[in-house]
């Protein structure tokens, strides 16, 4: 039997005009985990196609405005108690918060959480429009700003067409009409749905102690060329005695492979960390997909592996590295793009990790992948 996790019970009642007086239609029920105050909700019912077969849509209008000329997606929505705005937005651009007016909030899953404080009071522009509000930061992910209730109500009367995207109402002696940029489509999401969803790539703005900051770090940034620096240790490839050069025939690639792998060994010739080679060793490259669905070339050393002396240092054994962090309140994690590539190949043996494609022949002068005694190094 199904349980609602819920406490308390309450149902929306409102009059239809075409009613007998008294009689009244049952529009929504929602109901409440406890009573513990909960002073705003971002997400109510209006706001989510709760399923395939709803007859409403959510009634919510996208808008683009500015805030002290930084534009802005702003999503003006009946279903949200308050305005909203992204944290992110507010932290990059060092707007002044008061991180003492938290509040709790609702979302439309049910999951309560706590704003991140107050904006102190911006200005938005709708056009020619203004808009003099304190909204509360939360990490909205999806539009920049949401303006609820706590505005609307202040417009007094307004004349919205869902199927147009405008709302009309009269401000300062006139009317107004604002025009949102389009409909939603068809498949309408919840805003836990929007929380979810990447956000493409936008043009920022930086303040210039932030530009300063980052210019003064700037190699952080920039794409590695070269080999990388003498570090007191290279990897050596030590061949058994009597053991001839390792040779390989090319496996064979599908047309889509073939373009892949001509990209990345280019990539790997402008960086300098790889040759064209004239060795009489040859090993064959395969592609494996990696966990976000790209492509990562890597060299068929089994071969060489088998005639390679293996190396007699220990690897350090991970449980035991793990017992030494006991009562430790702080970690680091470094994270090194194509670690590997971090170690050069000793002089003279950069002719035996010699690989070949359909392209061509070539060998690394760093450390690649799949050789049995890179862990060690």
């Amino acid at each position: 039997m199904h349980q609602c996790p819920d406490k308390q019970l309450r149902v929306l009642i409102v009059e239809e005009g075409d009613e007998e007086p008294g009689e009244s239609q049952i529009l929504a029920v929602e109901v409440d985990e406890e009573e513990e105050e909960v002073r705003g909700e971002i997400s109510i019912m209006s706001f989510m196609n709760l399923n395939n077969q709803a007859k409403t849509k959510p009634q919510t209008m996208m808008a683009q405005g500015k805030i002290h000329e930084v534009p802005v997606l702003i999503l003006v929505d009946s279903g949200a108690t308050h305005n909203f705005i992204d944290q992110k937005l507010v932290f990059r651009m060092g707007w002044e918060v008061n991180s003492e007016s938290s509040m709790k909030i609702r979302l439309g899953d049910g999951f309560q959480t706590n704003t991140k404080g107050r904006c102190k009071e911006i200005e938005v522009s709708l056009g020619d429009f203004k808009v003099s509000c304190s909204p509360h930061l939360f990490e909205l992910g999806g539009p920049d700003m949401i303006l609820g209730i706590e505005w609307l109500n202040t417009l007094g009367d307004t004349i919205v067409n869902w199927t147009k995207q405008t709302m009309s109402f009269w401000s300062n002696q006139k009317w107004v009409t604002l025009q949102g940029l389009g409909s939603t489509g068809g498949n309408e999401e919840a805003l836990q749905s929007i929380l979810k969803r990447k956000r493409g790539v936008n043009e920022g703005i930086l303040r210039s102690f932030d530009k300063t900051l980052l210019d003064s770090y700037s190699g952080v940034f920039t794409e590695v060329v070269g080999l990388p620096p003498n570090r007191g240790r290279e990897h050596a490839i030590n061949i058994k005695e009597g053991e001839g050069p390792v040779i390989v025939r090319p496996y064979r690639y599908p047309h889509l492979h073939k373009n892949e792998i001509e990209r990345q060994v280019r990539e790997m010739l402008d960086a300098g960390i790889i040759r064209h080679s004239s060795s009489a060793y040859s090993s064959p490259v395969i592609l494996v997909k990696k966990k976000d669905q790209s492509w990562r070339m890597c060299v068929d050393y089994r071969a060489l592996n088998k005639v390679t002396i293996p190396d007699k240092f220990p690897i350090p054994v991970i449980e035991e590295l793990l017992d030494e962090l006991h009562g430790a309140k702080y970690f680091s994690k470094l994270d090194l793009k194509s670690g590997y590539h971090q170690v050069r190949v000793k002089e003279g043996d950069e002719h035996k990790i010699a690989f070949r494609t359909h392209e061509g022949h070539y060998e690394f002068l760093v450390m690649p992948f799949g050789l049995m005694n890179a862990p060690s190094t």
